[in-house]
């Protein structure tokens, strides 16, 4: 009997610590949690967008001079005039043999206008 009224002291005292002003250290985690959950969080500029004298050429299909057909990935153009735009260099697979054809960079018409890549 006199250990459980002993046991039952400690514990009550125990509480009453807690309660009084000892904070926990689980208590500080999770208030440093919610504080830093709570904390503005730091911004990113703008991504900066395609420059107007560029032009988005979509994935397309091209005729080879050996015959067949020829996938041209898409890829950015930069106009150079009403006529030309400058192509940057580009690879071609062929999807039958899966051979690729390299074509360097050029000016050339605008891709609307062109047969080749």
């Amino acid at each position: 009997m006199r250990e459980r009224r002993r046991a039952a002291t400690l514990l009550a005292g125990g509480l009453l610590a807690l309660h009084a002003g000892g904070a926990s250290v689980t208590s500080q985690a999770v208030d440093h949690i919610n504080a830093m959950s709570r904390a503005p969080i730091a911004t990113v500029a703008p991504r900066a967008s395609a420059p107007p004298d560029t032009v988005w050429v979509p994935d397309r299909f091209v005729p080879l001079a050996s015959g067949g057909q020829a996938l041209v990935p898409g890829h950015w153009e930069r106009w150079i005039s009403a006529h030309e735009v400058g192509t940057p260099p580009l690879t071609a697979v062929n999807p039958a043999d899966g051979s690729l054809t390299v074509y360097p960079a050029a000016v050339r018409p605008p891709a609307e206008q062109r047969r080749e890549p």
